[in-house]
């Protein structure tokens, strides 16, 4: 089975935030997936793109899906379209938000409806999987190995300081000392609060980068810049 790639209208985002609305108040209605479809809820995209239905393991597994059923899209179009991404969480919501002995426990609103406040884009649960997988393929499967209704510290971290995700020598740093290859996802007490973990790595970054243009920089420029508190994750697999 397959649907044709659309966007929600207004209409169909105003639906699609009262479904959300009285899911949070105990409904147990299933999705409106019927909003994907309707010309009265939402519209043609100028891409002829067809997305198979498919049972996803991790938001990593998702965001490669994504990025390769988007490719023939203009990335400057696509990028802020809120019936975009608010059509492509409907399409995904019964896998980031799956009934659970018949209850859904869903998020903010713009964890599924692309805010119209930027500060929040970094929150929905998959055009930031998107963005993340495009520019960094598999360097970023660690920050997205848990299921498609589990966000994760390590990505709820990162990809809320923009100035810092979009540096790719951040990226690459935070997997060579984050990543665990053996377990597919991030090492132990990576997430937690203590010396050397992923909090610790943005606050020492935001220090660095009132000093240094962390854009220009790459992970070996980086990782010998970091202080001793990260060197159990530089030896440990």
């Amino acid at each position: 089975m397959t649907t044709v790639l659309r966007r929600l209208n207004d209409r169909g985002i105003r639906a699609f935030a009262k479904y959300i609305e009285d899911v949070r108040k105990g409904s147990d209605a299933v999705p409106p997936l019927d909003l994907l479809t309707d010309d009265y809820f939402s519209e043609d995209l100028p891409w002829a793109v067809t997305l198979p239905h498919k049972t996803l393991k991790t938001r990593f597994e998702m965001g490669k899906f994504i990025a390769k059923h988007l490719a023939p899209c203009s990335q400057t179009h696509i990028s802020h379209d809120v019936g975009l991404w608010s059509w492509l969480a409907l399409f995904f919501f019964d896998q980031l938000c799956p009934a659970i002995s018949g209850k859904r426990k869903v998020s903010e609103n713009y964890t599924y409806i692309l805010s119209r406040d930027y500060k929040h884009h970094p929150r929905h649960s998959v055009r930031t999987t998107y963005m993340l997988v495009r520019d960094y393929g598999d360097k970023v499967a660690f920050m997205f190995s848990k299921g498609l209704h589990e966000r994760g510290e390590i990505v709820e971290q990162l990809a809320a300081r923009q100035e810092l995700v979009a540096c790719r020598g951040v990226v690459e740093t935070a997997h060579a000392l984050y990543d665990d290859p053996a377990r597919r996802t991030f090492k132990r007490g990576a997430a937690s609060k203590g010396k050397g973990s992923v909090r610790r790595f943005i606050s020492v970054l935001q220090q660095f980068n009132l000093t240094y243009d962390l854009g220009s920089l790459g992970s070996g420029d980086i990782l010998p810049m970091l202080p001793s508190e990260f060197d159990r994750f530089k030896n440990t697999s």
